[in-house]
């Protein structure tokens, strides 16, 4: 069996699963009440899937739970790696650094708070 892309779609797929098994739903039924594909919705609730908010959203309406139960407790951390792993914050970090070193550009820009 497929290792799920990361934690946080391992914590999002069982925190989904126990909702609609306590709700006694299969997978069918909550994938056709929240408008996706049985596949679709079977990935996410494995964990292997990456859903849209509003996949988010339809599938906390259905399951009845506030969107916020389905992440609360999800960090960075749990995330795959990107690409090439350079994240905004250091992004802006830079972009700072590169505002100080040239006097008045940084507020000109938009750059410094």
């Amino acid at each position: 069996m497929l290792e799920p892309k990361s934690e946080a779609s391992r914590l999002l797929g069982l925190r989904l699963r126990e909702r609609r098994l306590a709700l006694g739903f299969n997978q069918e039924s909550v994938a056709l009440l929240a408008g996706l594909n049985v596949s679709n919705y079977a990935r996410i609730d494995r964990g292997h899937g990456n859903p849209t908010m509003y996949t988010l959203i339809r599938l906390a309406a259905v399951l009845q739970l506030e969107l916020s139960e389905l992440v609360t407790g999800l960090a960075l951390e749990q995330l795959p790696p990107t690409r090439d792993s350079y994240i905004a914050i250091e992004f802006r970090r830079s972009q700072n650094a590169t505002a100080n070193r040239r006097p008045g550009l940084g507020q000109a820009a938009g750059l410094t708070p």
